[in-house]
């Protein structure tokens, strides 16, 4: 479609991202990633099984309309396979088997290898936070959504700017954890070396 901006996703914006601001969007979206990463990915899927039919239909002069001759078909089960497939495929970065007769091949080789980044830089967010837990066990549980500000502060019995305070300490804690263990994965992107 001509004239249509292509709209840029978390994971186009999480690509370009350098290794501070992808700490930052992790901890931001510490408690909901997984569930972002697979929504995205249904979606990558389905994006590629259209453009897998649009391809197969152009190849063969298709007008929309097929007849089932054979009787042995299964749509059903074919779909659950392909999505398993697909599924695989994307998780383990083959994105030459997940993406044939796509047309949006760099697009979405770029999109898979980033969530593959994201996982796992997830894992390090996660083993950090598990880290600093047993010192900074409030702040964990404020980040997990445990508790807010406010009851943390009326428990201690100090002010909310006071726990604002604590809190950022912590952070800059997992931070600088996280910090120290994704710098040398960050430098060995598949998409910083050009693969």
């Amino acid at each position: 479609m001509q004239g249509v901006k292509e709209e840029v996703t978390f994971v186009d914006v999480y690509q370009k991202s350098g290794i501070d601001e992808r700490i930052d969007f992790l901890i931001e979206h510490y408690t909901d990633l997984l569930l972002m990463l697979d929504a995205f990915e249904v979606g990558l899927i389905n994006n590629i099984k259209r453009e897998r039919r649009y391809s197969r239909s152009a190849e063969n002069g298709d007008v929309g309309v097929r007849i089932q001759t054979s009787g042995h078909a299964d749509p059903t089960g074919n779909e659950g396979t392909t999505n398993a497939d697909l599924k695989t495929f994307i998780r383990e970065g083959d994105y030459i088997a997940a993406l044939k007769g796509t047309y949006n091949f760099m697009k979405y080789r770029s999109q898979i290898i980033t969530m593959l980044d994201m996982r796992e830089d997830y894992a390090v967010v996660s083993a950090a936070v598990n880290f600093i837990k047993k010192k900074h066990g409030l702040y964990v549980k404020h980040l997990l959504g445990e508790n807010s500000i406010a009851s943390v502060a009326e428990a201690e019995g100090v002010t909310e700017e006071a726990i604002k305070s604590r809190f950022y300490r912590s952070k800059l804690v997992l931070i600088k954890v996280t910090k120290d263990c994704m710098q040398t994965s960050y430098n060995y992107s598949l998409l910083k070396k050009g693969a």
